[in-house]
């Protein structure tokens, strides 16, 4: 069985992996770790890696799409992981049924009041001295063009109506705020250079991006 290569953007997700067998080897977790992924489906989905290293492992997703694509990933590398229809805002398990929850890329879709459902429902499910990993866009990410339109504060649409793709941003202090309730291990703002989408800008267009604008990097 090949193991799994995630994509590069997945960089923090092998961080976690790398953060839970650490704490294991501390005494922290037991040696049979019970983890969830909220927003699991896909055509690679991360909950392999997981499986791949003895995890036992859970996922859930709104999108019957996007679970059928990740089920047929790990079937063809015999990988038993219990996928469900879900939604991260009303997460069909019992209080404390995981040792290790997370999203990856998922939960940035959602509204600003949404996130904080789904923060408090990864609350409600994680154990005592569990850990859990999430992120939010930052609203330091430039230029916010590239995610569309500002319908509301913060919410940002690519597309057209109801079938567009949000983004939601966060300030530094609002993202504190998200996560109030949690002991923060570990908290770090990773900055992307998106070159693909800056080579296709005009130096016009960008010094039009730029104008009163306080300039940076995507953050995350």
């Amino acid at each position: 069985m090949t193991n799994t290569i995630l994509k590069t953007n997945a960089i923090p997700i092998y961080t976690f992996l790398s953060f839970i067998e650490a704490q294991q080897l501390l005494g922290e977790l037991g040696g049979r770790i019970k983890i969830l992924d909220c927003g699991a489906g896909g055509a690679v989905p991360p909950l392999a890696l997981f499986s791949e290293h003895g995890f036992d492992a859970y996922g859930i997703d709104i999108s019957d799409r996007q679970l059928k694509l990740a089920r047929q990933y790990c079937g063809k590398r015999g990988l038993t992981i219990d996928f469900r229809k879900g939604d991260m805002r009303q997460i069909p398990f019992a209080d404390e049924s995981f040792d290790c929850v997370y999203e990856h890329y998922s939960m940035c879709h959602l509204s600003k009041a949404d996130t904080e459902k789904a923060i408090r429902e990864m609350y409600r499910v994680t154990r005592r001295k569990g850990l859990c990993f999430l992120g939010v866009i930052s609203m330091d990410s430039w230029p916010k063009l590239l995610y569309g339109e500002e319908r509301d504060p913060g919410e940002y649409w690519a597309g057209a109506g109801a079938e567009g793709d949000r983004h939601s941003m966060f300030t530094d202090q609002e993202a504190d705020r998200l996560v109030r309730d949690w002991e923060v291990l570990s908290k770090e703002k990773r900055v992307i250079y998106l070159r693909e989408e800056a080579e296709q800008l005009s130096v016009e267009t960008w010094m039009g991006l730029a104008a009163g604008t306080d300039v940076g990097c995507t953050a995350k």
